[in-house]
């Protein structure tokens, strides 16, 4: 089948009589009033109608019992905006549990402020935009768009600032949803940061190189600092940026070098690497790190000693290639893995200077997880 262009008379005026406007298509049917009055539906217009937006529609058709403006509008309006059916899917999980959305593009006439980057606003099923404040503003992805963190990171900052959850819907090729709350997280521990004293004193200690870049330390009887290395047959054993850390902290002047180990991106102003300023940053939480091998992170991080309970977070090293989450659908992943160990997630963000913060990728309760009706 060959399909042409859509035209203004393809999609303007319709057998049913719904006209295209800016931001969609005039609905004034007998259920225009209950749309928007019961469930906020589209965007009120003077004299009872309303201007539907193509998910809209799409929603309409299924749940609402309104038809489309003529038979091969689906086909015509996917070759003009071909996320369509995705934000129809997207508009259907979060609608069915009885969620009031308003979208981006409507919410100038409610007067409600909002993020450009998120795609609407969202109410719960007991509330109304005309008497209640939204508790979320959305944005979606598909699986396989790219996880820009710095970018969520931004996002989600200017929505919290708003009271507001930062919510992100995640939709793959069977227009399965999956959803996750945003927030901004401050780990922090109860150990005791490692001094420059401390730093200092390892660095004098006698050790051995190891094959990976790390360091051993035979004789660990008086070790000055439990978050510094992992004890191992009676002495204690360095990774590569512990080491880094140990000499460019505790003897600047040293020809210890590490650059066949490290990324090679800098924190210029410390003089070391970023892997090595996020450690410190770490470390200067008072947390306790260990290897976050067997969950597929970088570390795993303790309040306090190892043993005394579980570890409570996981942090990616943006610099670590071989974790790198690039795309929605390892973030997925990595997400639920967290949620089912019990386990936080959190992604740093590298802000300069030895700055950093820290964004919680988390799967949201079950009341809170909104999914396609029939692909749960």
């Amino acid at each position: 089948m060959i399909l042409t262009r859509p035209t203004e008379s393809s999609l303007g005026c319709h057998r049913n009589g719904m006209e295209r406007v800016e931001g969609g298509w005039v609905y004034d049917g007998p259920a225009a009033d209950r749309l928007w009055h019961k469930s906020a539906i589209g965007r009120p217009e003077n004299g009872g109608s309303l201007v539907l937006s193509a998910s809209e529609l799409i929603f309409c058709r299924d749940h609402r019992h309104i038809d489309f403006p003529s038979e091969d509008w689906l086909l015509r309006i996917l070759e003009e905006d071909g996320g369509a059916i995705l934000e129809g899917a997207i508009m259907e999980a979060l609608r069915v549990p009885g969620n009031k959305i308003v979208l981006k593009g409507n919410l100038e006439s409610i007067g409600l402020d909002h993020s450009e980057d998120s795609w609407g606003l969202r109410w719960g099923s007991d509330t109304h935009p005309r008497n209640d404040l939204p508790v979320a503003e959305v944005r979606w992805f598909t699986s396989e768009e790219g996880f820009d963190v710095k970018d969520l990171y931004e996002w989600t900052k200017e929505v919290e600032g708003r009271g507001r959850i930062a919510e992100s819907i995640v939709i793959d090729e069977e227009m399965s949803v999956v959803t996750y709350h945003l927030s901004i997280a401050d780990p922090t521990g109860n150990l005791e940061p490692p001094s420059d004293d401390v730093y200092r004193n390892i660095s004098r200690y006698e050790n051995v190189e190891t094959s990976t870049g790390g360091a051993f330390f035979a004789h660990a009887n008086e070790w000055p600092s439990e978050v510094i290395g992992v004890p191992i047959h009676g002495g204690r054993q360095l990774d590569w940026v512990e080491r880094e850390l140990v000499y460019v902290l505790g003897d600047p002047e040293s020809s210890v070098r590490f650059d066949s180990f490290s990324t090679g991106l800098t924190d210029s102003d410390l003089g070391m690497t970023r892997t090595a300023s996020l450690l410190k940053e770490l470390w200067n939480r008072g947390l306790n790190t260990r290897p976050g091998f067997k969950f597929g992170t970088t570390w795993r991080c303790y309040a306090g000693s190892v043993g005394d309970g579980h570890a409570p977070w996981l942090v990616n090293d943006p610099d670590d290639s071989g974790k790198l989450i690039s795309d929605w659908a390892k973030a997925c992943l990595t997400s639920r893995l967290a949620s089912g160990v019990n386990k936080h997630w959190i992604c740093p963000i590298h802000l300069g200077s030895g700055s950093w913060s820290f964004l919680e990728i988390s799967r949201p309760q079950s009341d809170s997880r909104w999914s396609n009706p029939g692909k749960r």
